[in-house]
């Protein structure tokens, strides 16, 4: 589902060619980059000889389990639609997102949504709006080693898969703040692999827990943990500055 922190993406047509720019000198500026894969990837579909500059401030951490590289294709392939005069339905964009990443599609829904099968199968659910805090711990988790470690987990019988999530089931749980719940429809594959390799990460979960968030996990595959804001905190939970306390500090943002 999005959320308020985001990265400022800038899109405008060249004559020919793809270049991509950040403020990030370590990120690719070729077609390594996801934002300039997304624009190859929507000037093929449409046949277009035109070129795209596209330019990205950053502000959503790298390998952070936030799909900010993911957004950011996203939002090129909506601006380089729309400047084309809109060539492509909303369908048949989330079909060339597929072609980029996996997690493209999600984020072209425009709000909260189920993704099944490869990230394709799309379906939009209703959420009420929710108040997160994310800890950022200020180094990422490699996705592509958290797959690997994860499938040889499963390999090895040591690893459990999440269960199908429920949008009628977590709408009825939010509203309960029912944490018990939560935790299971919230629940996250990666935790037992990432937390063995990074502990920090399993005690910034327990501490939002335990300082009163409705809920806690891991962010897709980390690094980044968030915690669900209870409606109605408990009298004398603060879990914000329970984290300082405990040196794990974090951001408030919500859902769009």
């Amino acid at each position: 589902m999005p959320i308020s922190l985001a990265d400022a993406v800038q899109v405008r047509l060249t004559r020919r060619g793809i270049t991509v720019r950040t403020d990030r000198p370590d990120l690719p500026t070729d077609e390594d980059n996801l934002a300039g894969r997304a624009a190859r990837a929507f000037l093929t579909a449409v046949k277009s000889t035109d070129g795209c500059r596209v330019r990205i401030r950053k502000r959503i951490p790298v390998e952070a389990g936030l799909g900010g590289g993911s957004a950011d294709a996203a939002a090129v392939l909506l601006g380089l639609n729309r400047l084309h005069g809109t060539p492509l339905s909303g369908s048949a964009l989330r079909r060339v997102g597929a072609r980029v990443s996996s997690d493209v599609p999600a984020l072209l829904a425009g709000g909260p949504c189920v993704a099944r099968g490869r990230g394709e199968r799309i379906r939009p659910i209703r959420l009420p709006r929710l108040r997160l805090l994310l800890h950022l711990p200020g180094f990422g988790v490699s996705t592509a080693w958290a797959y690997r470690r994860l499938d040889t987990l499963r390999r090895d019988g040591r690893a459990l898969t999440t269960p199908p999530l429920s949008p009628k089931i977590l709408r009825s749980l939010l509203e309960k703040q029912e944490s018990a719940g939560l935790a299971r429809q919230l629940g996250n594959s990666f935790e037992p692999v990432v937390f063995r390799r990074y502990p920090a990460l399993g005690r910034v979960r327990d501490t939002l827990l335990r300082s009163g968030c409705a809920a806690a996990a891991l962010s897709g595959s980390g690094s980044t943990v968030y915690g669900l804001m209870a409606d109605d905190p408990v009298r004398g939970q603060d879990p914000m500055a329970a984290m300082a306390r405990a040196g794990f500090p974090c951001i408030a943002t919500g859902t769009l």
